[in-house]
């Protein structure tokens, strides 16, 4: 019963508490403040926006925002207004999205396969719920795995070229230079002889009658000849120039170089510039002089070239405008464009270097297979023939290549070598190749493309690179009780691809009928890295360490030739790639194991199984456009 005890003290010291808090406040004020006085939202419009704020707890949004407008018009500079107004607007299109989501949602609900109905049940189709029919589900499939493709995607849009007009640049007068004049005179003052050609051929020209050269006498005998060229010819000879304006020709002193007349004008190339393919330099040096007051500093730098066609630091339209223009020029590379200043005559040489070498570069496309067949499938070629045969046997191997007419050469044997010097036309070709995939004992090892430029070499590679070390020295480490020495790669990796290589370069002729070219295809196999020594070296205390060097160790086919063919011809090359060789031995269990009756049982059986690599490399020369360019020979004339 000590719980109720300890219960009762509690409650008797409470109220003891409580009495003492009691009689103590009586003897001061009221204990309770009262109430505060309620917040009004706005001295003059409060129970408006009481109003406003009854029917937003309502719900009532659409009434609520009835008298918010109009208590606005009525107040339209009370802050607590406008604050009002904009909540229940806000408040307002919420509910109204809020409206149009739950009615979609209510017919979504409806109309759900969830949610039938009974006249949904009766009239429901049997395959409903099924794949839709393959034509169909095709059609869906490859709509959805083409690719996006924009709307400017495949559009040609034609514009006019950003071609600088050459004939634009010059003064108006300058085309009157080049009319045809025919004068006869004799013995008359060079004034003269100037003053008939500025009458006869409405050509203004200005001069200044002090000059002395005006005063000599000149005989004049010419028929339809160029009148800028007879003036040409007075400037060298009379040390005169004729500087060419829009409207006027101003005869001055040559010899004066103040009274030199200079223009600048502006070239854009066609065709561009044809630059080195470099990289940002890899390394750069700089060397820093002082010799005196003065402080040089030259820079040294190390380009990479991704692209090793042997394309000059300088392209040849600028060497061409180094050594042949001797005013002044600028060349802005990304633009294609030259600015140069000079005489009217020296902007002559300019335009015509631009003329001659501003025009499109040649191309060619090369087309190279990298074919080994079996030697069977060479027979069938007609690349080898037995020799001293009378007649040809029934069953002589067909010749694909219609490099020869057998019936013509019954008893003749033909070698590889001559064989394959031949070329080989587009038909020929195609029906070679024919040939070679019906045999089904070919394998192509490579069939790359690539399109060069005319006297630019140009490289194929197809095939797994690895590197090793050539040279290795030898790195000794001495410590205080100790001395130990590895031995570590020097310089640089060497690099060897296994697979097929093919380095070209095709000349083109100055007629466009035959193709010049360099070939060097290599075929790298059996590229293995084998131990080739074994270093070993003992430290100060013994022990012994062991370093092996391995280099690679590979099987090669590789030729290197120049020859002539017309656009579109192939050239083809061919050797032994590998010679399979093995022996099998075939015995009777148990009896081809006997001593000396045994072989009576066995057969031994050598198999040699060359396999031939056969080059094709087709050259055509490109258009411009693209097209196959093939020029035809004229035909001969008859007398």
């Amino acid at each position: 019963m000590v719980k109720p005890a300890s219960f009762l003290l509690r409650a008797s010291s409470l109220g003891l508490l409580f009495g003492l808090v009691a009689c103590q406040s009586t003897s001061h004020k009221p204990a309770y403040a009262p109430a505060p006085p309620a917040i009004k939202y706005n001295s003059q419009y409060d129970w408006e926006l009481k109003d406003i704020f009854d029917l937003a707890n309502k719900g009532e949004w659409e009434k609520a925002e009835i008298q918010v407008n109009a208590l606005a018009a009525k107040a339209p500079k009370d802050n607590s207004v406008l604050r009002l107004k904009d909540w229940i607007a806000k408040q307002q299109q919420i509910q109204r999205e809020q409206a149009v989501e739950n009615k979609i949602r209510e017919i979504d609900a409806k109309n759900s396969v969830f949610n039938p109905t009974i006249p949904d049940l009766l009239k429901e189709k049997k395959d409903r719920g099924l794949p839709a029919r393959k034509d169909v589900r095709d059609t869906v499939d490859k709509i959805e795995s083409a690719p996006y493709i924009p709307e400017t995607y495949g559009k040609t849009v034609r514009e006019k070229g950003p071609l600088f007009d050459l004939d634009s640049a010059k003064p108006r007068m300058a085309k009157n230079l080049e009319k045809e004049v025919t004068i006869h005179l004799d013995n008359v003052p060079l004034e003269a002889v100037i003053l008939y050609i500025s009458q006869t051929n409405g050509i203004n020209i200005v001069a200044d009658k002090s000059l002395p050269a005006l005063k000599q006498l000149l005989s004049v005998n010419l028929d339809k000849v160029s009148l800028g060229e007879f003036l040409r010819y007075i400037e060298r000879n009379y040390e005169l120039q004729f500087q060419v304006g829009n409207e006027l020709v101003w005869v001055t002193d040559g010899k004066d170089p103040k009274k030199l007349m200079e223009e600048t004008r502006f070239y854009r190339l066609r065709k561009g510039f044809v630059l080195p393919a470099v990289l940002e330099p890899e390394e750069t040096l700089r060397v820093t002089t002082v010799a005196g007051p003065v402080t040089t500093t030259t820079e040294t730098q190390k380009l990479k070239k991704f692209v090793n066609d042997g394309a000059p630091a300088m392209p040849s339209i600028e060497r061409a405008i180094t050594n042949l223009f001797t005013g002044k020029y600028f060349i802005d590379y990304e633009r294609n464009l030259i600015v140069a200043r000079g005489t009217p005559q020296q902007l002559d040489v300019m335009e015509k270097v631009i003329l001659e070498f501003d025009q499109p570069i040649q191309q060619v496309l090369i087309e190279a297979r990298f074919v080994t067949i079996s030697k069977p499938a060479f027979l069938q070629l007609g690349a080898i023939w037995e020799m001293g045969r009378s007649s040809r046997p029934a069953n002589a191997p067909n010749d694909f290549t219609g490099l020869m007419d057998v019936s013509r050469i019954p008893s003749l044997g033909i070698g590889v070598q001559e064989t394959f010097t031949n070329i080989l036309g587009r038909s020929t070709l195609s029906a070679t190749i024919s040939a070679l995939e019906q045999s089904g004992e070919s394998q192509t090892l490579s069939a790359p493309r690539l399109t060069v430029l005319n006297n630019r070499p140009a490289t194929i590679s197809d095939g797994k690179v690895q590197y090793y070390y050539e040279q290795y020295t030898v790195k000794t480490t001495t410590g205080q009780y100790f001395s130990t020495s590895a031995f570590v790669p020097e310089g640089k990796p060497t690099k060897i691809t296994g697979g097929a290589e093919l380095a070209v370069l095709a000349s083109i002729s100055g007629d466009g009928k035959s193709i010049v070219l360099a070939l060097n295809p290599r075929v790298n196999t059996d590229v293995k890295m084998v131990q080739f020594a074994t270093l070993t070296d003992t430290d100060s205390q013994g022990r012994k360490s062991s370093f092996d060097i391995n280099l690679p160790q590979y099987r090669t086919e590789e030729l290197a030739t120049r020859v002539v063919i017309k656009s579109g011809e192939t050239v083809v090359m061919g050797g032994i790639l590998e010679r399979d060789k093995s022996t099998y031995v075939e015995s009777v269990p148990v009896l081809g194991n006997l001593p000396i009756l045994g072989a009576l049982f066995r057969r031994r059986t050598e198999v040699d199984r060359p396999r031939y690599l056969l080059v094709f490399v087709t050259a055509t020369i490109l258009k411009e456009t693209g097209e196959f360019l093939i020029y035809e020979d004229e035909p001969a004339v008859k007398k």
